[in-house]
């Protein structure tokens, strides 16, 4: 019971551009960190348990921009999922590093997934701050219920430019 007190609690999750790694500061030990492509939405890390109240995914391709997704108890399965975004999004990942003078960065967006009472098809809305639809997370396997995605933490941001 006390778990899920605390299960809103975000980690900090921060890009270093040169040589480009992401550190995530965890927060709960439940949960498991994974790193998407930005563009096509394909999982590209395994989920990583924190253990030690910090992870670091080292060596990544600077010319890729990364998603984090976040899921909690997650088993000794590896679990996959595929992020969908919506078509008025756009990829900040460059305007906001060019602006960095090489700093980290902390990721700016925080996406949490919203839970329809159909789980069983595997795809759930990707939602912002105000409830509204940014895209879809797809379950791809295992099949069971469990674990579900939480949250994607993200350059991308809705296009404010498109009326």
């Amino acid at each position: 019971m006390e778990q899920n007190r605390f299960s809103n609690e975000m980690p900090k999750v921060t890009l270093v551009p040169k040589p480009r790694r992401i550190r995530i500061d965890c927060v709960l030990k439940i949960r498991a960190y994974a790193l998407y492509d930005t563009k096509t939405g394909t999982q590209v890390k395994d989920f990583v348990k924190c253990d030690e109240g910090k992870i670091e995914f080292d060596n990544l391709d600077p010319n890729m921009h990364y998603d984090v997704g976040v899921i909690e108890n997650m088993s000794d399965e590896k679990p996959q999922f595929t992020i969908m975004w919506n078509s008025k999004m756009r990829d900040d990942t460059q305007e906001i590093l060019k602006n960095s003078d090489g700093l980290p960065v902390e990721y700016p967006s925080v996406y949490k997934i919203r839970y329809n009472n159909n789980i069983s098809n595997g795809i759930y809305d990707l939602v912002d701050n105000n409830g509204e639809t940014v895209g879809q997370v797809a379950k791809l396997s295992p099949q069971d219920e469990k674990p579900y995605i939480r949250y994607v933490f993200s350059f991308k941001m809705k296009d404010d430019t498109i009326k």
